[in-house]
């Protein structure tokens, strides 16, 4: 398509080009509107995709409460932690566990005669020896004029057999040692065909060195072991030590874990709670609407993003969304749980209350205050009940009007806050991409306001060539008049 011809004046002498300019700002103003609304809208969607992730991290920690897993985990303690450390395993056993240590296993260890030798020099022979290993395991060193003696020892570091050769700068001699222990661990030196082991590094050869085992008794009971652990009945017992008295470890139900996970929902419950009033009940700032670009080509980045904080502010002020969801958490954590003894069926039984309104203080309001004197009391007095309170379920259809009201706080709000994660998901979608055109509710709105803003893109270029065609036109009539006129000038110039 051949573009227009235009006439910048030529004629007349006016700016054409700027005047067609301020006359399209008008035209504009519709399409900047619809580009500030989008703005909003992909604004907004930020500030939820970043509400959801708070409370889908409080899901995260929520979700772990509702099985009884996770209160029933076990803790060890060692009367003596320098000879026997204990850890409990998910399937620890409770009770109490007497254990002797009468020696320690131990790693085959080889030392040679004394050589006072720079391990960086070179050993200037040729030859090869073979180094043993536990498990069968061997390897050939061999020795060349360029070898040094660390060379020759990473050689044997390197060989995967289980040996470790090093040399002992302080009292001058070779030493090799296994990395297991037990009496399967081994190390013995053979085909020694140029003296190099013997004469060189003052080793003996033909000679099997093992190491011992650990000779412990658990609960009166004797038993050797190759290393120093062993697991019983879902117990780690790390033995670092030999003692005269018998070591005690007692193991039971870990108490602090069920306190700390608690503890952890109540923090992250007045953090969502801190959040949601901070969305919500900041009013959006007056004239401060997204940016137009010629406005923005009139500032700085630094005024930009002072206007941008202005304009982001409020966006989510009143969100019937945010709103409801600490109602909604809020009215599942006041009521009892349904089924339970009367003295453990509400979270103030265990020190969990609601924060009453204080004076100064109102973003304190809503949110929980734990007593945890009481928490620990009643976890060392009654976990299970503890327990119970959070992950009791219920034998009604989950449509059952009552169905709530019978299963545990973890369970309820589980739900509640599921809900509300796929409210948010419902008006945003799953994209990562704020102006995303997707199905969600603002990706529908983004939509449509595309299409209006393509449809007056289109309008706008309809315009500014009308402009432009009645400009041409005025331009070449103006320059005819002129010609015309220069025309009688010279006719009546000659008479």
């Amino acid at each position: 398509m051949v573009s227009n011809i235009k006439f910048g004046g030529m004629a007349s002498g006016l700016d054409t080009d700027k005047i067609i300019k301020d006359l399209m700002k008008v035209e504009r103003m519709p399409l900047d509107k619809l580009k500030q609304q989008k703005q909003l809208i992909s604004w907004k969607r930020d500030e939820y995709r970043d509400m959801n992730s708070s409370l889908t991290s409080i899901r995260s920690i929520i979700d772990k409460m509702r099985f009884s897993s996770g209160y029933n985990k076990q803790a060890a303690s060692s009367s003596n932690t320098g000879v026997v450390a204990a850890t409990a395993t998910s399937t620890a056993v409770s009770g109490s566990y007497t254990i002797e240590v009468n020696k320690l296993a131990s790693s085959a260890l080889m030392s040679g005669s004394t050589t006072d030798i720079n391990p960086k020099d070179k050993i200037n022979v040729t030859g090869q020896f073979t180094v043993e290993g536990p498990n069968g395991k061997s390897t050939v060193v061999n020795v060349t004029a360029d070898s040094t003696y660390d060379s020759v020892m990473k050689q044997v570091n390197s060989s995967g057999i289980g040996v470790n050769m090093s040399y002992d700068s302080i009292n001058k001699r070779f030493m090799l040692g296994t990395t297991s222990t037990g009496d399967t661990a081994a190390i013995k030196i053979t085909n020694d065909n140029a003296n190099i082991a013997t004469g060189i590094f003052k080793l003996e050869v033909d000679k099997s060195i093992k190491g011992t085992n650990a000779v412990v008794a658990i609960n009166g009971t004797s038993m050797e072991l190759q290393n120093n652990a062993l697991e019983f009945n879902g117990i780690k017992f790390d033995i670092k030590g030999v003692s005269a008295t018998a070591v005690t470890v007692q193991v039971s139900r870990d108490t602090d874990n069920i306190a700390s996970q608690i503890k952890e929902f109540v923090n992250q419950y007045n953090q969502l709670v801190d959040k949601v009033n901070t969305k919500t009940t900041v009013s959006p700032s007056k004239g401060y609407a997204p940016l137009t670009d010629e406005q923005r080509e009139a500032m700085t980045e630094t005024q930009i993003n002072l206007w941008e904080t202005k304009a982001k502010a409020g966006i989510l002020y009143k969100d019937d969304i945010l709103t409801s969801s600490l109602s909604k958490i809020r009215s599942s954590l006041l009521a009892k749980v349904e089924g339970l003894p009367e003295s453990y069926n509400t979270l103030s039984d265990i020190g969990i209350t609601f924060k009453a309104y204080q004076k100064g203080q109102p973003g304190e309001l809503g949110k929980l205050m734990l007593d945890e004197k009481k928490l620990q009391d009643a976890i060392l007095k009654d976990p299970d009940a503890v327990m119970n309170l959070f992950t009791k379920s219920s034998s009604l259809d989950p449509k059952d009007k009552n169905y709530k009201s019978e299963t545990g706080y973890a369970e309820r709000i589980y739900t509640d806050l599921n809900n509300q994660i796929n409210k948010i998901i419902k008006t945003i979608g799953t994209t990562t991409l704020s102006d995303s055109a997707d199905s969600s509710q603002l990706g529908e709105s983004i939509r449509n306001i595309n299409s209006r803003m393509s449809n007056l893109e289109n309008r706008m270029k309809t315009v500014e060539n009308r402009y432009y065609k009645q400009f041409t036109a005025m331009e070449t009539t103006l320059q005819r008049l002129n010609s015309q006129g220069s025309w009688l000038s010279q006719q009546l110039g000659r008479a």
